[in-house]
């Protein structure tokens, strides 16, 4: 009799046990389950780098290792950035240059410091390192030239522009030039800032262009209709850039056929096969060559005095 009684307290005691932990398994799928992320699927991107791309802002400085693809990417959110075109070039293989530029950054001070208002091109790099881990690094040239990173903010964002920048040229100057031609862009129109002009592509490279104008260049910028310049005028127009461009020493030499009352503005805007947008912006019979990669620091830009052989190629694009 005892052992039937133990056998079946022994029962009791089980389907108790087994009662409570179905409640509890039952209670834990009511829970939301939350799955653990390791490092490399946090930093994890599917599909192509592009300057869409959602990344974290992680990165300390110095970088802990070198990345092995970076994409420049223009960022127009800062109040007071300058718009810009940033290359579609992704920048893969040697980075040094750029971690050993970060790696010499100074950092901010705690306490408040000034800065100046004048606006620059802020911008965003998309750094890749190995085993699919991705991060971003924030500079903003205007002001003080600020990089943010999650460690702080650090001056020389000029710095970091630069060398990411030189590092896309160098890129392009070890492949193939594309070939296939750009769509040519259009002209500003009333009320624009103009166009988000490119920062790498020189106005001697350009493979498409068109001519924008108009006569009265004391208040607004060119606007009006493209005027499609022809691949062959194109070509002379451009080598007679090479020929007779010079630093620019007395601004306001703008030579104009009947005089200051007759000031027009002309604009050549086009593309280069890497597709950067590049302008060779003038008055009358003087044109600046290299005016919108400009930023502080930088030396006296060019300009450029056409030849009567070219000058007749642009009078001609105004008609």
């Amino acid at each position: 009799m005892k052992a039937v009684i133990g056998g079946a307290l022994a029962v009791l005691v089980l389907a108790l046990v087994t009662l409570s932990v179905v409640q509890r398994v039952k209670e834990a799928r009511d829970e939301p389950v939350v799955t653990p992320i390791s490092a490399d699927a946090y930093y994890a991107l599917g599909g192509a780098l592009t300057c869409d791309s959602e990344l974290h802002e992680v990165p300390h400085l110095p970088l802990e290792a070198e990345p092995v693809a970076m994409l420049v990417c223009a960022d127009p959110a800062p109040v007071g950035s300058v718009p810009w075109t940033s290359p579609d070039d992704l920048v893969e293989g040697d980075l040094a240059p750029l971690v050993e530029v970060l790696g010499d950054l100074e950092p901010t001070p705690d306490e408040p410091y000034d800065c100046t208002f004048q606006g620059g091109p802020a911008y965003d790099l998309l750094l890749r390192f190995s085993r699919d881990r991705y991060a971003r690094i924030h500079g903003d040239t205007g002001g003080c030239g600020v990089v943010t990173v999650a460690s702080g903010e650090w001056f020389g964002a000029n710095e970091v522009l630069d060398a990411a920048l030189a590092l896309v040229e160098e890129q392009r100057a070890a492949r193939p030039v594309p070939t296939a031609i750009p769509d040519p862009p259009g002209c500003p129109v009333d009320g624009d800032l103009g166009p988000a002009y490119s920062l790498t592509g020189e106005v001697t490279d350009l493979v498409v262009a068109v001519s924008c104008w108009r006569p009265d260049a004391k208040q607004r910028p060119p606007s009006g209709d493209p005027v499609p310049v022809p691949p062959r005028e194109l070509g002379l127009l451009l080598t007679d850039v090479e020929r007779n461009s010079k630093p620019l020493e007395t601004p306001g030499d703008y030579d104009c056929p009947g005089g200051p009352r007759e000031l027009y503005s002309q604009v050549l805007l086009g593309r280069t096969a890497w597709g950067d947008l590049v302008a060779l912006s003038g008055m009358c019979r003087e044109f600046y060559v290299d005016v919108w990669s400009q930023r502080p620091g930088d030396e006296a830009p060019r300009v450029w005095h056409p030849s009567p052989t070219a000058q007749r190629i642009l009078d001609d694009l105004r008609r």
